[in-house]
């Protein structure tokens, strides 16, 4: 299926000339469109029937479909830059992604669960290979990281899958955590390697220091943490992993930051993912401890980690390998405050007040639905149109 293409010729049409194109595209129109469907259908104004229930729809699609579309367009990018190796483009790539969008679309149909079970665990096993592919060739062994990821995704879904088709009873729940803890795990080793050195391109005085056994403790002790709340072990362990890895987080990001950080949008966006990654870390640990509600902890990864950052970092990637200025355009920074806003409306203000929980929702439901739209609206001409440099990709 995945073939190795070369030179890329110069066409009007460019979206499927790199992994990013279609992917980032794809999910950021779904974004747009699955959440205002979530939105209206938690608010009763429409019916919402699917393979997947109402609740496990919601969960299903952010994480396996959004986080997913994400993940394999920034992937199927990086690695190339990386290896020095091509990844899949045109046909391969095309079809790929109609992969994504078939099973987007399946689960409305009357076809039978295990058609759509296949076409849903197919996508992540075929992204899989089109990863391996230059990292085994090159043998860049530090970067099968990416692989085990994307591998992670694959049996969270199988589990959710399973439960679906009637073959256990809890794997709807053990599978969405396998796959929230894949992509929190994709987004501290990412942070990790592109952080420090996006900001030292601004501002020169940040320090970058190497700092290997960091980097090991973190990704030991995320491992663990998703290891204990996956098995539901006790809650003490869960906030003892949590603590540990919001005093380490915060040690690894401090260095990086500085006052010139929040006057430059494509950068203290990236920190504001960060920022809530670190909330959720400190909810969780109060999760814990029976403090606050589970559900706080993960939306705050959610709508604020996951959302900010691969908005921003859609955003940044977008502009980069498309050979222009790396200034994003005002509605694109309306998109960073919106996300925000968002997730301080979703995680914060039902903390103060339970009793407007389902407004606080349709209202975070309304501003990532627009964030989004606004992200498509710029970006549509951007991933669909070849660089403006002239260059291949």
């Amino acid at each position: 299926m995945f073939i190795q293409i070369d030179e890329q010729p110069k066409k009007s049409f460019a979206l499927f000339n790199l992994g990013f194109r279609p992917f980032f595209l794809l999910a950021a129109l779904s974004a747009f469109i699955l959440m205002a469907i979530w939105g209206l259908s938690y608010a009763n104004v429409i019916q919402l029937k699917s393979y997947y229930g109402f609740i496990d729809w919601h969960s299903h699609e952010m994480l396996f479909g959004y986080a997913a579309a994400v993940i394999a367009g920034f992937l199927l990018t990086a690695v190339r830059n990386w290896t020095n190796v091509d990844t899949i483009t045109k046909t391969p790539l095309a079809l790929l992604a109609g992969i994504w969008v078939l099973a987007r679309v399946l689960p409305f149909t009357p076809i039978p669960g295990v058609i759509i079970a296949i076409v849903d665990v197919s996508f992540f096993f075929f992204l899989a290979l089109a990863v391996a592919h230059p990292i085994l060739k090159v043998k860049q062994w530090n970067n099968l990281i990416m692989i085990a990821i994307i591998s992670f995704f694959m049996v969270g879904d199988i589990l959710v899958q399973s439960q679906h088709l009637g073959l256990m009873s809890n794997g709807v729940a053990k599978g969405n955590l396998v796959a929230l803890y894949s992509v929190l795990l994709i987004i501290q080793v990412l942070t990790g390697r592109v952080m420090p050195f996006f900001t030292r391109v601004v501002v020169p005085d940040t320090q970058v220091v190497e700092r290997p056994r960091l980097e090991k403790i973190l990704l030991t002790v995320l491992v663990l943490l998703a290891l204990a709340d996956v098995l539901a072990l006790n809650g003490l362990i869960i906030s003892l992993l949590a603590g540990i890895l919001l005093v380490a987080h915060i040690m690894r990001v401090s260095p990086w930051f500085s006052n010139p950080v929040l006057t430059i949008p494509i950068l203290w966006v990236l920190y504001a993912g960060y920022f809530w990654l670190l909330v959720g870390f400190a909810l969780k640990l109060m999760v814990g401890l029976d403090l606050v509600a589970n559900n706080l902890a993960i939306h705050a990864w959610t709508v604020g980690a996951i959302g900010i950052t691969t908005y921003g970092m859609m955003a940044r990637v977008s502009l980069g390998h498309t050979g222009r200025e790396m200034l994003p355009s005002k509605l694109a920074v309306i998109g960073f405050y919106l996300l925000f806003i968002a997730a301080v409306i979703r995680v914060i203000f039902p903390v103060f007040s339970m009793t407007h929980y389902v407004l606080w929702v349709e209202i975070s439901a309304l501003f990532w639905s627009i964030a989004f739209l606004l992200f498509a609206i710029v970006y549509i001409p951007v991933l669909t149109q070849p660089r403006v440099d002239g260059r291949a990709g």
